[in-house]
């Protein structure tokens, strides 16, 4: 289904990157923290006879090099430079939450590279600066102790299973209610997999550092769909902030999901995949 190669850019870390069937547009699926290429795998299987999709690991994930900084701009430096490695001609990006920010900013830099962009919950800065009094501040500290374990797969997902953490109302239950266990061998594979350092960034404060998301927003002049996840079941934009950020974007497409939270490609597959054709249709 895919073809896997490692693309080695100067003064960046090697990237894994897997190329499909040419079919149609280039799309670029780019993943979220902790996750990896894969992660995009069944979405692309509903959609692959119509484009051409190519993703990738980031930075510390996956197959690719590990490397000494994890801000979200230096993600988008490794995408950035990756692009005319890629493709000759301009691409679509789709990026969940970390692959979101970083789908911004490479459209605010280099307009002429990208025809559109599908942004799936990306995490607000008003989000991340209350990251501690979530949920997601309790996971990520558990992802710095369990990335890159040597301990089975299996092993990796009961350690999740049984972490209590803050559900989106508060209450404090275990994973493995809120996740099935064959989400949580996954979540536990890519940890395996991830450099440690990876969340830190996170954690402490840094990931946005030299990058203000409002201004990256409004220079972006392609076409944008925004799919926004419900911040009662986990979403990580809230509305109002959603209304503040997204308000200067030109070319505005914009869906709230009720009922379903911060990973709307892996929980509400297909209606994401048709929101993906009916915004695909309109671009030229």
């Amino acid at each position: 289904m895919f073809t896997p190669r490692r693309l080695s850019i100067p003064q960046h870390p090697a990237l894994a990157v897997y190329e499909g069937a040419r079919n149609g547009p280039t799309v670029l699926f780019l993943h979220g923290l902790a996750r990896q290429a894969s992660d995009w795998n069944h979405l692309i299987s509903g959609l692959f006879s119509g484009i051409h999709p190519i993703t990738l690991d980031w930075r510390g994930h996956g197959s690719s090099d590990r490397a000494g900084s994890y801000l979200v701009q230096n993600y988008a430096d490794d995408l950035h430079a990756l692009l005319p490695l890629l493709a000759h001609h301009s691409v679509i990006l789709v990026g969940h939450s970390l692959g979101a920010l970083v789908a911004a900013e490479v459209a605010s830099r280099a307009p002429e590279k990208i025809a559109a962009i599908v942004l799936e919950d990306p995490p607000s800065p008003g989000f991340l600066h209350q990251l501690h009094e979530t949920g997601y501040g309790d996971l990520f500290k558990v992802y710095v102790h369990l990335a890159g374990s040597n301990q089975p797969v299996h092993q990796v997902a009961q350690t999740l299973a049984a972490l209590e953490i803050r559900d989106p109302l508060g209450k404090k239950r275990p994973l493995g209610q809120m996740r099935d266990m064959a989400s949580l061998r996954y979540m536990a594979h890519c940890l395996k997999q991830m450099d440690p350092g990876c969340p830190l960034a996170v954690l402490q404060g840094r990931w946005l550092e030299d990058l203000n998301l409002g201004q990256t927003l409004g220079q972006i002049r392609c076409p944008v769909l925004l799919l926004r996840g419900d911040s009662n079941f986990g979403g990580m934009l809230p509305a109002a902030e959603a209304d503040l950020l997204f308000g200067p974007v030109v070319d505005l497409t914009r869906l709230d999901f009720t009922g379903v939270g911060h990973q709307i490609h892996g929980t509400a597959t297909e209606s994401m995949a048709r929101a993906f054709w009916a915004f695909l249709a309109t671009i030229g």
